[in-house]
């Protein structure tokens, strides 16, 4: 133990976090699980990160320093729609991290990069400043709630066992609309569902009024 100790990194330390809230979620990540799954005693993981919310601090920047941010093609709505799918996948690379991350109240710089290329192709393609930051609010509201909703099971198809207790709790006639629908509503396609959304988003984003040039000349970086 004491020659892991000699060895044990800040980054070991961030990228082994990282493991285990996927593999466990927040609710069965502590301090103490993860120095017994290095080999230290706890008080090591201490003497690099002064606090569990500076270890998380740190996991969290790792996490949105590995987000794709996929180069501009000039052309917004792709953009937007690559960054978007760019989170979703992120999502599914570090689920337990990820859902960390939403319910994270400290401000993380590197979640920075990714909302920079959203209000940057929005103002590059004309949109005023405030229209651009209600976008990028519905934009990232929609692809994380989406993305958790996956994580969480709740866009899975269902099995006999689920789709069963639907149909039973529908009994009576009372909802006759949701009865109709029942075989589409237990059998969601997951990709199509995402890509229908953000097709919606992006479809309402284009009638916004924009201005013929970008506010105060901005330009998208390359």
């Amino acid at each position: 133990m004491s020659g892991m100790r000699g060895t044990l990194s800040r980054q070991g330390i961030v990228e082994a976090a990282m493991g285990l809230l996927d593999r466990e979620g927040e609710a069965g990540f502590s301090m103490r699980k993860l120095a017994r799954e290095l080999g230290v005693d706890p008080m090591a993981l201490y003497h690099r990160h002064a606090s569990r919310r500076a270890l998380m601090q740190e996991v969290m920047k790792a996490l949105m320093l590995s987000c794709p941010l996929p180069d501009p093609s000039g052309d917004w709505r792709a953009d937007v729609r690559g960054l978007c799918q760019g989170l979703r996948e992120l999502a599914h690379r570090h689920p337990g991290s990820f859902r960390a991350y939403v319910v994270f109240e400290d401000w993380v710089p590197a979640e920075h990069l990714l909302h920079e290329e959203l209000y940057a192709t929005l103002l590059a393609a004309g949109f005023p400043a405030r229209d651009a930051v209600r976008a990028v609010r519905l934009l990232l509201s929609y692809t994380e709630s989406f993305a958790v909703d996956e994580l969480t099971g709740w866009l899975e198809p269902l099995g006999p066992r689920e789709l069963h207790a639907l149909e039973a709790s529908l009994a009576g006639g009372a909802f006759p609309a949701i009865a109709g629908l029942i075989e589409t509503i237990a059998s969601p396609d997951a990709e199509a569902d995402f890509a229908f959304g953000l097709d919606v988003l992006l479809a309402g984003l284009g009638q916004v009024p924009r201005d013929a040039v970008p506010a105060t000349g901005y330009q998208q970086p390359k």
